[in-house]
């Protein structure tokens, strides 16, 4: 399965992938290599991308999932990155 995570500022691909689990603003899922087709939001949360090399680990912020059907993947969102390079303060939603 192919996975592409695209900011305004970058593009994450995985050409390699088993399985990807990310949160919606509905709760947690999974997508394996040919699911039926979906498009979903996107809470900011973890990614996890397993491939063949082993788990990968990323965080996003917000956005959208597109799964075709085909064995792609793309998630559009406002940033991407390794969970520890995020500060935990700058996407609090004040209330």
């Amino acid at each position: 399965m192919k996975i592409k995570i695209v900011t305004p500022y970058k593009i994450v691909e995985f050409n390699n992938a088993k399985l990807i689990v990310f949160k919606t603003v509905e709760g947690e899922m999974g997508v394996l290599d040919k699911r039926a087709p979906i498009i979903t939001k996107l809470a900011i949360s973890d990614v996890r991308i397993q491939t063949e090399e082993g788990e990968e680990k990323l965080k996003v912020i917000d956005g959208f999932l597109h799964c075709d059907g085909n064995s792609n993947v793309v998630i559009l969102t406002e940033e991407v990155g390794k969970p520890e390079e995020f500060d935990p303060h700058k996407f609090r939603k004040e209330e």
